[in-house]
């Protein structure tokens, strides 16, 4: 299997999460203006919570995958770049950077923008969620 094969298999695996709902928090309607008003200060915090609920899941569906079995198995690295390595016999190792941020996020921040730096330093291309491929 070939780095190229390893990360066309990934994307088509990972777009069978494109709608899905993760079960992940649930968080009541806040009884008071009060507590809303608190909670507005807070919610952001979510973001970093779900963004590693999401790798975990994706990393699961990825080694689901049965194709991969023969030549490695996708891993974890936090707080390592990128968010996941394919480890086997494929040379380079592929890698994942995955980003979300919840919608009422405070840090969205230029890091997707210096992901996209490394990885051409690094020679390696990377795909957007668009469907777009730089290499």
């Amino acid at each position: 299997m070939k780095r190229r094969q390893v990360l066309d298999l990934a994307a088509a695996r990972l777009e069978h999460m494109r709608g899905r709902t993760l079960d992940a928090v649930d968080i009541a309607r806040p009884d008071t203006p009060e507590e809303a008003a608190n909670l507005a200060k807070v919610i952001s915090k979510l973001s970093p919570l779900l963004g590693n609920l999401i790798e975990f899941k994706a990393l699961a569906l990825l080694n689901a995958e049965p194709g991969y079995r023969p030549h490695g198995r996708w891993k974890r690295q936090d707080p390592g770049f990128p968010d996941t390595v394919f480890e086997g016999s494929v040379t380079p190792a592929p890698g994942l950077e995955i980003k979300t941020w919840f919608p009422l996020a405070t840090e969205i921040t230029a890091r997707s923008r210096t992901a996209r730096r490394i990885c051409r330093r690094a020679g390696r291309g990377y795909a957007c969620s668009r469907g777009c491929r730089r290499g």
